[in-house]
């Protein structure tokens, strides 16, 4: 009898043919000087490695046509004297996640049994200046007769992604296909819409910082365990698993995983595992676990653990409020980040068809501003640095600003916005792959009523005076963040400032995966506003925290989310909540808090500040699994026919 599941959330359809214009200045392998083959025969290790040495930690994309590129060494990011440009903004891209296909000879040497297991990729480690390293579509697989390999050994902080690749072992099966845990500080990072096929483990993170956020992860017919966390921070939404072993197991005490909208089939038919399996901290919310018996094993904590097939929400350790609340999550309605048409080339315009010019002293904005008018839908900026002295306003046709990993340059704006988002023809407007060159400028201005994305950016400065819907996936933001009514749907969000990092007024915010650092409140709600965070890391660096880490001041939010703190200063003050005339805190050294420790921090399993009233101050409530939780309308549902046990 085969299972018919919810499946809790559509996957995002990409573009699977990413070309960039011929004067982007993309790094093209197949041409001068590297000559990449391609064609699956030859070995085109050297010509791989070269590329990359000779433009990495330079934003470059390097561009890998569809293809086989067959290798029989690790390909490995470029390493440097200069610790600002060591393993960080080297950029792999295919063309297509199944047209491009990175392969590991047959039984390559190095990559045997009795050798140390071995990357097929690797991009660097530890290291707190790691930025904007990314790779996307395309295939890693790991060929036949190679059962030490390792897929990709990736490393990235504050900005980087992982999207849409796939991941798969040969024959001979291998050890891991995304191995995190080679080094500590690996994250913030971002992956997205990534594939594994076999391995030993699927996924592996560890190390107590910082923490690394998944989304459209699928994992399929791994050995030992589908996604193995050895003390990290992880955020995981959108789980497919289809696996005889544990899909998920979170080892160690420091780490905290959080897991929404996941479907966990279990195929083993004799003694099937549980589906998770924690020592940590765990807040899990909407699973399906159709073929194994028990959906949670828990070990710590409550010690509480769940039998069937269905998740709700369940929570390893206490729920914490100081007012009487929902002993649940807000679960506030989550949207996919939408997606504009990635266009044919045709419909790309660049203001180097303006005068314009990257790299040099002038100013580029009449150049940027023509482009933009010149009715168009994509603008690209080739790569390189360019230099805005005049505000821009993104209007009339253009739907897609792409950076080909470019930089900007603010310069002599005295306070105003490099760019304006006004409204336009298209409904959504997406800004990707730029780096602002000064964290201390104002990048941009939303002024429209157009649902703004922002992704796989680094330095924004933004301000959001306009009514449109925000989306911000992999972005390292250099300031606050200040929303006032709108809906904000955030997924990787960065922020390493002092001072304040969201203000949310009135407004509806969701983030998976908020990574603070320094001092400052974390999140402030007002004005009936409504803040949900699921997960991601506060690292409490810096000096000694005035302010609490999240702030209830009239608004409503529930947070889970994990502490660090090597500097002795973590927050003293965890919540800060208030209702009506009545004010009340929650801090890391109430007798009564039992907050869990972490890592010189605390770990938040989840704070619910959200209902109406003002009660007995309630610190650690024991109920901990709650089945019966209303779910209202999340997210899109769609039926999937999943494999039957054993199948």
């Amino acid at each position: 009898m085969g299972w018919a599941a919810v499946f809790l959330c559509a996957w995002v359809a990409r573009a699977e043919n990413v070309v960039f214009p011929a004067d982007a200045k993309v790094i093209d392998v197949t041409q001068g000087p590297y000559f990449a083959k391609g064609d699956g025969r030859t070995d085109d290790t050297d010509a791989l490695q070269q590329a990359l040495h000779d433009n990495g930690g330079r934003n470059c994309i390097i561009y890998l046509p569809n293809g086989t590129y067959r290798i029989s060494a690790p390909v490995r990011w470029p390493w440097s004297t200069n610790i600002n440009s060591r393993y960080r903004a080297t950029i792999l891209q295919g063309q297509s996640r199944d047209g491009t296909q990175i392969r590991l000879a047959d039984y390559a040497s190095g990559y045997q049994k009795g050798n140390q297991p071995r990357p097929m990729i690797w991009t660097g480690e530890y290291g707190a200046v790691r930025t904007r390293s990314s790779i996307r579509n395309l295939t890693v697989h790991t060929g036949s007769h190679n059962p030490m390999a390792i897929g990709i050994q990736y490393f990235a902080n504050k900005q980087g992604c992982l999207r849409d690749i796939r991941v798969v072992a040969g024959d001979a099966g291998a050890v891991v296909g995304l191995d995190l845990a080679k080094s500590d500080e690996n994250g913030p990072c971002f992956v997205q819409n990534v594939r594994i096929e076999g391995f030993e483990f699927g996924v592996r993170t560890g190390f107590a910082v910082h923490g690394v956020v998944f989304e459209h992860l699928e994992l399929i017919g791994q050995t030992t365990a589908g996604f193995r966390n050895l003390g990290q921070a992880v955020s995981i939404r959108d789980l497919r698993s289809t696996n005889r072993v544990a899909a998920v197991q979170n080892n160690e005490a420091n780490g905290f995983v959080v897991i929404a909208d996941a479907v966990l089939v279990g195929t083993a038919t004799n003694r099937p595992p549980p589906a998770i399996q924690n020592k940590g901290v765990l807040f899990a919310r909407n699973l399906m676990t159709p073929g194994y018996v028990k959906s949670v094993e828990n070990r710590t904590g409550t010690g509480s653990d769940i039998v069937g097939p269905e998740v709700r929400e369940f929570l390893s350790h206490s729920v914490f409020n100081l007012f009487p609340a929902p002993q649940y999550s807000l679960n506030l309605p989550v949207k996919e980040t939408p997606e504009v048409p990635w266009d044919d080339l045709k419909d790309w315009v660049s203001p180097g068809q303006f005068g314009g010019k990257p790299d040099d002293t002038e100013d580029d904005s009449k150049a940027i501003q023509a482009a933009i008018d010149s009715g168009k839908s994509t603008l690209y900026l080739p790569n390189g640095t360019w230099t805005l002295r005049e505000t821009v306003t993104l209007r009339g046709n253009v739907r897609r600003v792409i950076g080909c990993e470019a930089r900007i340059r603010l310069d002599e704006l005295k306070g105003r916005p490099g760019m304006i988002v006004a409204d336009g023809t298209s409904p959504i407007v997406v800004l990707e792959r730029l780096e602002a060159e000064s964290f201390d400028e104002l990048l941009l201005s939303q002024r429209s009523s157009r649902t703004l994305v922002i992704r796989d950016c680094a330095g924004v400065r933004a301000e959001f005076p306009g009514s449109g819907d925000v989306f911000l996936e992999d972005v390292q933001a250099s300031r606050v963040m200040r929303f006032n009514g709108q809906n904000v749907w955030a997924r990787q969000l960065c922020l390493d400032h002092d001072g304040p990092k969201i203000v949310n007024e009135k407004g509806h915010f969701w983030v998976l995966g908020l990574s603070c650092e320094r001092t400052g409140c974390l999140v402030r709600t007002s004005g009936g506003g409504l803040s949900e965070v699921l997960g991601g890391l506060c690292f409490s660096s810096g000096s000694w925290k005035d302010e609490p880490m999240f702030r209830l001041d009239g608004g409503q939010g529930s947070f889970v989310l994990p502490e660090a703190s090597f500097s002795r200063a973590p927050f003293m003050t965890i919540v800060s909540e208030k209702r009506g005339t009545v004010s009340r805190t929650l801090s890391n050294n109430s007798p009564d808090a039992r907050l869990p420790a972490r890592a010189g921090g605390i770990a938040l399993p989840l704070y619910t500040g959200h209902g109406t009233g003002v009660g007995p101050v309630r610190s650690a409530p024991s109920p901990t699994v709650t089945t019966n939780r209303p779910t209202g309308p999340t997210i899109e549902k769609r039926i999937l026919s999943l494999p039957s046990p054993g199948s």
